[in-house]
């Protein structure tokens, strides 16, 4: 008999006890401070890096250079001018039904206003040093309130034709 009045009396003292355990805890995350929602977070807000397209045209038979097989691939340095002089990925365009067939092509990506330089060495014809200025520019957007755009590019050592569209230069020089 002392079993079960002892288990009685166990059972009397802490039978409020899980209630009271669940309405601190139900309580409890209802006191919690709300933050404010940022509407930015979690956004990229940075736009498609600008599209640099290079066709090299042989000026005596019209003939683009870097699809003669005349050029090693490999042998191609493109590397961005500045303080750490570091090489920038490039690519040759060979697919047949693209409009930029036969162009050397590498990406804009820098995030900062201020002129930038390029040089692209091709060990057969030289250097081609294209530069350009990155401005910045007022957006209604209050996540990024202004953009970088890429204006005023050129290339410095030769003569070439400058075709612009929304995020792509294509330059064509003729050797």
């Amino acid at each position: 008999m002392k079993k079960t009045r002892l288990t009685y009396s166990l059972t009397k003292r802490f039978y409020y006890l899980p209630l009271i355990l669940l309405a601190i805890v139900s309580i409890s995350g209802g006191c919690k401070k709300t933050q404010q929602h940022d509407p930015c977070k979690d956004l990229i807000g940075e736009r498609a890096p600008t599209q640099v397209n290079l066709v090299l045209i042989d000026g005596q038979t019209g003939e683009n250079v870097l699809l003669s097989g005349d050029i090693n691939e490999s042998a191609i340095t493109v590397t961005q001018e500045g303080e750490s002089n570091e090489a920038v990925q490039f690519g040759v365009i060979k697919d047949a039904g693209s409009p930029r067939y036969g162009s050397l092509v590498f990406l804009v990506t820098e995030t900062k206003k201020g002129v930038f330089r390029y040089k692209v060495n091709i060990p057969t014809i030289g250097t081609i040093t294209i530069a350009h200025t990155n401005k910045e520019v007022k957006a209604d957007n209050p996540c990024k309130p202004y953009y970088i755009v890429v204006t005023d590019p050129v290339i410095e050592d030769r003569q070439y034709t400058l075709t612009q569209t929304s995020g792509r230069l294509l330059f064509q020089v003729t050797l």
